[in-house]
């Protein structure tokens, strides 16, 4: 492992100035990390100007061959750091956060993302979330008790079930500050990013001070869907910190291997949510001392859709049944304990009926990989009116593998009073299916 960079590097390392995102590790064409679906994309392209004199391009090659290039670990880790930070973005709201803190004041930094953030293969205390806690609380918080943490990372989640979690597990802590991460959780399709934007104006629609941060991860094999996240974060004038382009600049310049950095195809070790949490404290560091930004407009048109905006989930302790049929409370994914469980029966199919209310209404149930022994379910949806939707849910999948999803059940152009009755499909009666909530739109 090669050394940790020291504090207080040289000040001619500045000199080097290679600011801003490459799309070095950038694959349009995978699958996310933890995602049970294919993507579907297109990569956009254009051709090279062809009206950009060839003597202006021997300048710019001969300018480039004359910088100094950097000589040590610690000048590469300093322009990784730089490298990282592809936006500062408007800077009003995290400028007004960190005086909160200086002057004492009670403040939430939260996250959201999936296992990245949740921590998975370190220590949760050690991760990239609770470390940028801690240096920030020690960096601006001059009462420490009033610095708050919630970290919303949860294994396997991309952006459209973030969309759901968002309310409960962020936005009732009332946070300042919010994180969003699902760049190697996330396809490249208009679905995800619909949903990713769908975070963002949720947050707002919230707290119109918040200050948002989009953080964007990539796997060994280079894949990351942070191309179209940028579109959404440059639309909304956001800071955008890449580790994925960080890594990746050391790794093309020989001063990273993967393995420094993790111990699988996705995850962090200890020294590599360190380097992420270098990189997000180069970001605080460069918003104290940018000049004052003018007040934020928040655009009221979204870039997608507000297919995604404020959306709620319904558990056990919000929902009731109109009747249970031959299923039980509870269920048993981290977070989602609050749902309900048919165990297998080869004679008792009796459906579990709900009554719920929404413009759409999702279901969020437990997926699993195949000869888990999950079943797949039919789903019927009736409004008030009479009409019905039928939707088959499937609890095994390719991509599956005991964590939560979800899946669209009924849509509408208005809200409907909806009767929603879900029974096992014949055929898998005695195997096991988890519904871990409804979700609904107003």
């Amino acid at each position: 492992m090669r050394k940790r960079i020291l504090a207080g590097l040289a000040a001619a390392v500045m000199t080097f100035g290679m600011c801003g995102c490459s799309n070095s590790g950038s694959s349009e064409s995978g699958v996310a990390a933890g995602d049970s679906s294919v993507a579907d994309s297109t990569t956009e392209s254009s051709a090279p100007d062809s009206n950009v004199e060839s003597t202006t391009e021997s300048e710019d090659t001969s300018s480039q061959t004359d910088e100094p290039q950097p000589q040590t670990y610690e000048e590469y880790y300093e322009i990784m750091k730089q490298k990282s930070l592809c936006s500062l973005g408007n800077t009003a709201a995290m400028k007004k956060v960190i005086e909160k803190a200086k002057n004492g004041e009670e403040l939430t930094l939260s996250f959201i993302g999936g296992s990245i953030t949740e921590g998975y293969t370190v220590n949760a205390a050690k991760c990239y979330a609770a470390n940028t806690y801690i240096w920030f609380m020690k960096q601006y918080g001059t009462n420490g008790e009033k610095v708050h943490y919630v970290n919303a990372g949860l294994s396997g989640t991309p952006s459209i079930l973030g969309t759901f979690r968002l309310e409960r597990d962020v936005l009732a802590n009332d946070p300042d500050v919010l994180f969003i991460e699902f760049a190697v959780n996330d396809g490249t399709d208009v679905n995800y990013l619909t949903a990713y934007e769908g975070i963002i104006r949720s947050a707002y629609s919230k707290n119109p001070d918040i200050a948002i941060v989009l953080l964007f991860a990539r796997t060994e094999d280079g894949y990351t869907a942070q191309d179209g996240m940028k579109k959404i974060g440059e639309y909304y004038d956001l800071p955008m910190i890449s580790y994925a382009d960080g890594i990746t600049y050391l790794m093309d310049n020989g001063q990273l291997t993967w393995k420094e950095f993790s111990k699988d195809g996705s995850h962090p070790n200890l020294h590599g949510h360190e380097m992420v949490t270098d990189m997000i404290s180069y970001y605080f560091e460069q918003v104290e001392a940018a000049e004052d930004a003018g007040e934020y407009v928040y655009p009221e048109e979204p870039m997608y859709s507000e297919q995604y905006v404020n959306c709620h989930i319904l558990e056990s302790d919000a929902l009731t049944p109109e009747s249970l049929g031959n299923w039980e409370a509870g269920s048993n994914i981290n977070t989602f304990d609050k749902g309900w469980t048919f165990k297998g029966s080869a004679d008792k199919n009796e459906p579990i009926v709900f009554k719920a209310k929404g413009k759409d209404i999702y279901l969020l149930f437990k997926e699993n990989s195949a000869g888990s022994g999950m079943g797949s379910v039919k789903v019927t949806c009736t409004d008030e009116n009479g009409n019905a939707q039928d939707t088959l849910v499937e609890g095994e999948t390719s991509g599956g593998w005991g964590d939560p999803t979800v899946v669209s059940i009924a849509t509408g152009e208005e809200s409907h009073e909806y009767t929603i009755s879900i029974e096992m499909l014949e055929g898998t009666e005695d195997k096991e299916f988890q519904i871990l909530g409804l979700g609904y739109k107003e």
